[in-house]
C-alpha cells in the first residue's frame, strides 16, 4: 500500500487496532480475526476513514468487508465516484 488514500486507511486501520508502526498490514489479513476490529472497532474504523478521505462508507456496507482489501477496494470506489 502505497499512495496517500491507503496511507489514510492504514493509519486508519492502526488507530482502530491499536496495532504498532512495526506491524505490517496487507490486504489478505482479515479485519476480525487477524487485526482484532470487533463490531463497534469496525463502525469506528468506518467513521475514521469516512472522516479522512471526505466519503461516505455507510453501515450497511460493514458486513462486506472481510479483509484489508475488501475495504480498500471499496473505498477506491466510493473515492473515484463524483459527489453530486
Amino acid at each position: 500500500m502505497s499512495d496517500i488514500l491507503d496511507e489514510k486507511l492504514v493509519k486508519a486501520l492502526r488507530g482502530v487496532a491499536e496495532l504498532p508502526e512495526e506491524f505490517e498490514i496487507t490486504g489478505e489479513q482479515n479485519l476480525r480475526s487477524e487485526l482484532g476490529i470487533d463490531s463497534l472497532g469496525m463502525i469506528d474504523l468506518v467513521m475514521h476513514v469516512e472522516e479522512a478521505l471526505g466519503i461516505k462508507i455507510g453501515e450497511d456496507s460493514i458486513g462486506n468487508f472481510a479483509t484489508v482489501a475488501d475495504l480498500q477496494r471499496h473505498v477506491r470506489e466510493l473515492s473515484a465516484t463524483p459527489v453530486s
